[in-house]
Parts: structure tokens; C-alpha cells; sequence
């Protein structure tokens, strides 16, 4: 009875986490902070774990994502209930361990990586499953000195009425958690453009004064696709390195590389802050410096100007 506690604990866990990745409108959105393809490539890099995600996941990541979350909720409410317990632990192991090998890697010191521990958690429950705790794998145990008419279902029948159950169960809980997350509305992502001539551009807007475009600024967007408290991502014209522009809620522009300075993932911008998926570093976007999470420095900032209605990106 003493593992019933963690049990609970880590069936409940399991299940949200599945339904968190579900609900959130960036989770498949390309150019969000919290884009499963985002966060698998910044999982991938220096990792020892990372052939893995180059083989299964990362050829299609929306897909390796969905599926991630469907199994994260299966293995929650199996381990919750109590049925095929050692089964669904053991994969609940297998999935931190690759999370251990990859998202928990660069965590220093590695007890600060969650996944190492979870780890651990679940090796009990892989070990002495759910014996002696209220669980539906002990009601699937035939009492000794039963004989076979006990009951009118055999173990075999209530094992695949009680998995189907779980199996429609998980279904609806993912389909209401997708149904829920409504429309993304963070980050964006300009494309890069050839810089039109300086007269086309003040011929287009001819009472808005112009600010003059230097040489070699690459145009990525239109000025009307960043509204106050939005960004959006773009490629350096200097490196080819992904960079992300945030308009301030004074109407001001900054530019910072988007790359984080923790584990090279790619940042994205949500609720009035630049912020890592991978590792949950956060910057402030007035400084680009370090406001939380495990990033040694600060964002390098970038060299952004508007003119005719247009973004330009300045080569560093």
C-alpha cells in the first residue's frame, strides 16, 4: 500500500501531461514556442539520445507528437486503475528514459532534470506492480480453491472489456483536450524577401515618412503582421540562424537571436515573454537578458528597421 500514493501520483501526472500537449494551440504549430517540432530538434542536437527522434520522430514530428500524448494518457489511466500495472509502468520508464537521454540531457546538475527521477518512480511499480493496493489487476486474479465457474467472465474477457474501456476512455479525453485548445495566436514567422527600390516602397505609402534602409537589409514582413504584444521568427540574413522580432506594447521593435544560449533550442514568444520550449528558459524581451530557467547569458540582440510599411532585417 505504500507504492499507492506514486502510483496515483504518476497515473494522474501522465494523463495531464497528455492532455496539456493536446489543449495547446502551439503544440503543432510550426514557429511556436511550444512546437513539438521545435522542441524535437533541440532534443536531438548534442544528445545521446538523439538518433532516436532523427529516426521516429523528427521525420514527422506532428505525428510523433500526437502520438506521444495518446500513449502519455493510455499509460495514465492504466497505471491510475490499477490494470496491466507492470506493463504500463515499464513503458512509462521507457518514455522517461528516452526523455532522460534528450529533453533532461544538458540539465546541470542532472538531478534538476525531472525525467531521471521519474525514472526512478515508476522502477517500484515495473517491479511489484499494484500487489496489495485497490487495483483492477487484483480483481483479475482468480481467489485460490475457485473453481471455473467462479465467475461468468473469464480473466480473458475482463481483461479486453476493461482495456476497450480504457482505449475509448483515452480517445475521448484526447479528443476533448484537442477540441478545447482553440486557435493558436503567438509567434509567427516572416519569410525573407528580395528589398524592393526605396521609391516603390515610399510610392506605396506616400504620407508616411520612410526610414532609410540600409544596404544589404533583407526584407521579412510587413510592418501590419506584428501588432503591439506579438513576435514573430525569421532567418538572419547574415548566418541563416533563426532569429525573432517582438513589438513591444509601446509600438517599439526589438530583434534578438532566437536561438537559446542553454541548449541551442529554437525561442518563441508567448504570454509577454521570449521563452525556450525545451528547457523553459525565459528572456525579457526589452533586454533579450535572462529573466528564469537554465540559460547562461542573454539573447545577442539584432538589428531590425521599418520603412514604407515594411521589416527589414540589418546583417550583423
Amino acid at each position: 500500500m505504500a507504492l499507492l500514493p506514486l502510483r496515483l501520483f504518476l497515473g494522474i501526472t501522465f494523463v495531464y501531461a497528455g492532455v496539456q500537449k493536446l489543449s495547446d494551440p502551439g503544440f503543432l504549430h510550426p514557429g511556436a514556442p511550444t512546437y513539438i517540432g521545435t522542441q524535437l530538434h533541440g532534443f536531438a542536437n548534442g544528445t545521446p539520445g538523439g538518433f532516436l527522434l532523427r529516426a521516429f520522430a523528427l521525420p514527422d514530428p506532428k505525428l510523433a507528437g500526437i502520438g506521444v500524448a495518446i500513449v502519455e494518457i493510455v499509460v495514465g489511466l492504466l497505471v491510475t486503475l490499477g490494470l496491466l500495472t507492470r506493463i504500463a509502468a515499464a513503458v512509462g520508464l521507457g518514455l522517461n528514459f528516452i526523455l532522460f537521454l534528450t529533453n533532461s540531457w544538458h540539465a546541470y546538475p542532472y538531478f534538476l532534470g525531472s525525467d531521471i527521477v521519474f525514472v526512478f518512480a515508476w522502477l517500484p511499480l515495473v517491479l511489484a506492480g499494484a500487489q496489495g493496493q485497490p487495483a483492477l489487476d487484483n480483481g483479475l486474479v482468480r481467489p485460490a480453491g475457485a473453481g471455473e465457474g467462479h465467475s461468468s467472465l473469464t480473466r480473458r474477457e475482463l481483461l479486453g472489456r476493461s482495456l476497450g474501456a480504457v482505449g475509448v476512455a483515452s480517445l475521448a479525453i484526447a479528443g476533448i483536450a484537442s477540441a478545447a485548445k482553440g486557435s493558436y495566436k503567438g509567434t509567427r514567422t516572416l519569410a525573407a524577401r528580395p528589398r524592393p527600390r526605396a521609391r516603390s516602397a515610399a510610392h506605396a505609402h506616400p504620407h508616411r515618412a520612410s526610414t532609410p534602409v540600409p544596404s544589404g537589409a533583407v526584407r521579412v514582413g510587413p510592418s501590419r503582421a506584428l501588432s503591439p504584444g506579438q513576435a514573430a521568427t525569421y532567418t538572419d540574413p547574415a548566418d541563416g540562424q533563426p532569429d525573432i522580432a517582438v513589438r513591444l506594447p509601446d509600438g517599439k521593435l526589438k530583434a534578438y537571436s532566437a536561438v537559446c544560449t542553454h541548449a541551442g533550442c529554437t525561442v518563441g514568444f508567448s504570454g509577454g515573454t521570449i521563452a525556450c520550449p525545451c528547457h523553459g528558459a525565459t528572456y525579457d524581451p526589452n533586454t533579450g537578458n535572462v529573466t528564469g530557467g537554465p540559460a547562461p547569458q542573454g539573447l545577442s540582440p539584432k538589428h531590425v528597421v521599418e520603412s514604407g510599411g515594411q521589416i527589414y532585417a540589418v546583417p550583423s
